[in-house]
């Protein structure tokens, strides 16, 4: 030893410090022992049998059905008359959509609040109701059938043009016979190959 002072076998004397600290420590663990113990128990077994009955049934019916569960399922009963829910998109991979949602906008979709289905959100949420990137939109009902009868009338324009053209021969050549074209308006099941 350096310094002439000689040392007993064992433990160096702890500083103040570290005793301060160690109390304090030990002073904190109490207090969150008793904070523990004197919570207040607020649901009981009577809730949570009502909660599992409430459960239950729910996991009846179809939308629980672990083989046809849709997690954007809307219970038309909850959509207000004359209105239609949708959801659309609002981001990729984490970034917003914003041309998207002004398209949406245009055709008429606005975003639903969630004050109006708070069951569809986290408690204390405000906002409009989003699920893994897509936005719940509704407009009035009379639009959306609108526009369904309009993609339809389109849809059909198209077959009838693509029917008239294989039927059609180009110029020079031979008429088609139009029952050789291969074209059938009937709908029968197809016959699925055995491998």
């Amino acid at each position: 030893m350096a310094d002439g002072i000689k040392r007993g076998p064992g433990r160096p004397k702890k500083d103040s410090n570290t005793s301060i600290l160690e109390a304090n420590m030990a002073e904190t663990d109490k207090i969150n022992e008793r904070v523990v113990e004197t919570a207040p128990v607020t649901r009981g077994l009577r809730e949570a049998a009502i909660r599992a009955e409430e459960l239950r049934n729910k996991m009846r019916g179809e939308q629980f059905d672990s083989q046809v569960y849709d997690e954007f399922y809307i219970d038309p009963r909850v959509i207000p008359e004359g209105w239609d829910y949708n959801w659309k998109r609002e981001s990729i991979a984490g970034q917003i959509d914003d041309d998207h949602l002004i398209e949406m906008r245009m055709a008429g979709w606005e975003p639903v609040d969630s004050k109006r289905h708070p069951e569809m959100m986290p408690i204390g949420y405000t906002g409009p109701i989003r699920k893994k990137g897509m936005i719940l939109m509704e407009r009035p009902l009379e639009i959306t059938r609108m526009a369904q009868e309009r993609e339809v009338s389109t849809a059909r324009e198209v077959v009838a043009a693509k029917e008239k053209a294989l039927g059609m021969a180009p110029a020079g050549t031979f008429e088609r016979d139009r029952s050789k074209t291969g074209v059938r308006k009937s709908y029968q099941p197809m016959n699925i190959p055995q491998s």
